[in-house]
């Protein structure tokens, strides 16, 4: 969705490197926060890596105002808190930046093979079909796309994200106002989802509450392969309904009494929200596996401990070279 792409980790393995070829410092929006996550100059470039500085500025009045498809366009308020969290003695002018989950919507199409070859018949093909997501009539939309497996028939799969243009340039333009150029800028769940696929050597399951929205991400061999966020963590049995569905999907069954592959490994953040609680009831009454800790993969890492604030696993996802 900017210049370096919102999905540019999924076109290549999560897990191959810790070299920071992204900028050293992480920004992550929330609901009613700004999130700065930094590495030290002597942690760069280096593993582990830990002794990163979290500070956070709560959102000031004015922060958003209503925008294109329900979505939030940034205002003044934003440029406040960019401003607070600025190093005093570092010239930042190049960071990545996380959004909330509710801010995208992604869907995935399948090619007919050869399809690929048509880049600009392609293009506007995508566009078209993850404008159906908005309603109409569609706003103008940022999109970014990559491959995410096979279709049923041979050809691609693709895994497209978007959302309004008028939310991303305003975010990326609350930046630049500081001198501060956005490179990649993801969805909360996916930025994370680099930290999870090292804690499950590649491959499995994230489930991930990001406010009210409950993100589904799978992982294959470090490669993303499927994203899903819906407005259900207020109703935690029909968030797990739409993670069953979700599996159904990728596991290529019909969605009529679809259950997961419990036979997978997962990861469940955050541990104490409601539907993380009820994810896990489901996994242990259907001989599941327990859920994977992150904790092992943050030590390993030198990263503390953060609790249940997601926010600084997200920055940290976010700060993962992708070299």
């Amino acid at each position: 969705m900017s210049t370096d792409g919102l999905v540019a980790r999924a076109r290549r393995a999560l897990g191959k490197s810790w070299g920071f070829h992204r900028p050293p410092h992480a920004f992550v929006l929330t609901e009613n926060r700004l999130v700065h996550v930094s590495l030290p100059r002597e942690a760069r470039g280096i593993r582990p890596i830990g002794g990163a500085t979290v500070t956070s500025r709560d959102l000031p009045p004015g922060t958003f105002r209503p925008g294109p498809a329900g979505l939030p366009v940034a205002g003044p308020g934003l440029g406040q808190a960019i401003s607070s969290l600025l190093p005093q003695k570092e010239r930042l002018t190049a960071a990545s930046l996380a959004v909330p989950d509710g801010f995208v919507k992604a869907a995935t199409v399948d090619l007919e093979p050869g399809a690929q070859k048509r880049p600009k018949e392609l293009a506007e093909m995508l566009r078209w079909k993850v404008s159906r997501l908005y309603g109409e009539p569609s706003p103008e939309l940022r999109i970014t796309w990559c491959e995410a497996g096979v279709a049923p028939d041979g050809g691609t799969r693709l895994l497209v994200l978007a959302s309004p243009e008028e939310t991303i340039a305003s975010l990326e333009a609350a930046f630049l106002a500081h001198g501060i150029r956005i490179g990649a800028l993801e969805p909360a769940a996916l930025a994370m989802s680099a930290i999870a696929s090292l804690a499950l050597s590649g491959t499995g399951l994230v489930v991930f509450t990001d406010g009210p929205n409950v993100s589904t991400v799978f992982l294959e061999k470090g490669a993303v392969r499927f994203v899903r966020s819906r407005e259900t963590a207020g109703d935690p049995e029909q968030a797990l309904q739409e993670i069953r569905l979700a599996a159904a999907f990728v596991g290529g069954a019909s969605s009529e009494g679809a259950g997961l592959d419990l036979t997978g490994e997962v990861v469940v953040e955050p541990a104490s929200a409601p539907v993380s609680i009820r994810f896990r009831e489901y996994l242990v009454e259907n001989g599941g596996k327990e859920p994977v800790s992150l904790l092992p993969t943050l030590r390993t890492l030198g990263f503390p401990q953060w609790g249940e604030d997601t926010a600084p696993l997200v920055g940290v996802g976010l700060l993962q070279g992708v070299g």
